[in-house]
């Protein structure tokens, strides 16, 4: 019975070393994502105290979804968006001021007539956005974004955050309607990710471990050495 037991456990040993998959995951190639275009993203901020009643006119005629947002469109060519939203005055804590955000996103990916963005600010916060066929500009969801990838059945977004005692990563599903539902939760932030060329999508999460959303859809985790080389800004 003693020697049975020995031989079980030797075999669930085993078993549990070989959870991750040893795979080949290759490097990132920006010539596999050819209506993808990634920029050095920014933020630049403005407090204004005049224009506040003209802010809250226009915030009426948005939709509540959106909060106490009001976005505008830039330049369609880089996705770069202008957010408005009150805020206490620099000068006077009972009055009202307006910030108004011009931010450059990391990432466009274009989707026939429309436009999806994605940025990641840190701690500080990211935003994942839809620019429409007439250049309206909605928040899909607030998230540090790492990535955005076309899938046999959908679009995938990455996305997640390190600091101080957080560490989570996730990926979410954009459908049709460019509404949006989490599909699988990571091992930690991903500080990379690239299509692999059998079309598996591979996330390298912070501070190590690896995992390949496949084609069809499921999660596994994967033992991989390779080094994403440094994407070039435009």
């Amino acid at each position: 019975m003693q020697i049975l037991l020995f031989i079980l456990l030797l075999c669930s040993f085993s078993a549990s070393a070989n959870v991750f998959e040893d795979m080949r995951c290759g490097s990132y190639d920006a010539s596999k994502y050819p209506n993808k275009t990634e920029f050095k993203g920014s933020t630049e901020r403005e407090v204004s105290e005049t224009g506040v009643n003209e802010f809250f006119d226009e915030l009426g005629k948005t939709d509540s979804s959106q909060r106490q947002w009001v976005f505008k469109l830039v330049d369609r060519t880089t996705g770069k968006y202008k957010k408005s939203f009150p805020r206490r005055s620099p000068n006077s804590e009972n009055d009202i001021a307006i910030e108004h955000q011009i931010i450059q996103p990391e990432i466009i990916i274009i989707l026939g007539d429309k436009i999806i963005t994605g940025s990641n600010n840190g701690e500080f916060g990211g935003e994942l956005i839809l620019i429409d066929e007439n250049d309206k500009v909605t928040l899909i969801k607030e998230m540090n974004v790492e990535d955005i990838y076309e899938m046999p059945f959908g679009l995938v977004v990455t996305s997640g955050l390190a600091h101080m005692s957080w560490n989570y990563g996730d990926i979410h599903l954009i459908n049709s309607n460019f509404e949006i539902e989490k599909l699988y939760s990571l091992v930690g932030m991903p500080k990379s990710s690239w299509l692999l060329d059998n079309g598996d999508l591979l996330i390298n999460s912070y501070p190590t471990g690896s995992q390949v959303l496949t084609k069809s859809g499921y999660l596994k985790r994967v033992q991989c050495i390779a080094n994403k080389p440094l994407k070039q800004d435009s």
